[in-house]
């Protein structure tokens, strides 16, 4: 349901990087990480993305185990190593989940440091 009001609010703003950053998030939930990827692509490729954006495109490639190109693209708005840090964090987390076999899921957490 939550789709429908993004659509509706991307023929308001269109390509609003916002915007397309929360459906990207929407199909990570829905562990849809081609598509949440695709959609990330787009708000990133504006002149008006922010921090967050990038950091919701990082985490949604280093999901998909695109490790070194996830922190290319985290380093933009942090320091290296924590960057690194934090894709060394979720690759951990990937392995984890990988070797539990359990019916934990993908972690979704933002990259970026605290507020």
């Amino acid at each position: 349901e939550a789709r429908r009001y993004y659509a509706s609010a991307l023929k308001i703003v269109p390509e609003e990087p916002s915007v397309l950053s929360n459906l990207g998030l929407s199909y990570v939930l829905s562990k849809d990480l081609p598509k949440a990827e695709e959609t990330l692509r787009r708000a990133y490729a504006s002149g008006k993305a922010d921090a967050r954006v990038r950091q919701n495109l990082g985490l949604v490639v280093g999901l998909q185990g695109r490790f070194a190109e996830a922190e290319t693209i985290v380093k933009a708005d942090l320091p290296a190593e924590e960057a690194a840090a934090n894709v060394a964090y979720l690759k951990e987390m990937l392995s984890r989940k990988n070797t539990s076999r359990g019916t934990e899921s993908i972690p979704v957490a933002s990259l970026s440091r605290a507020d």
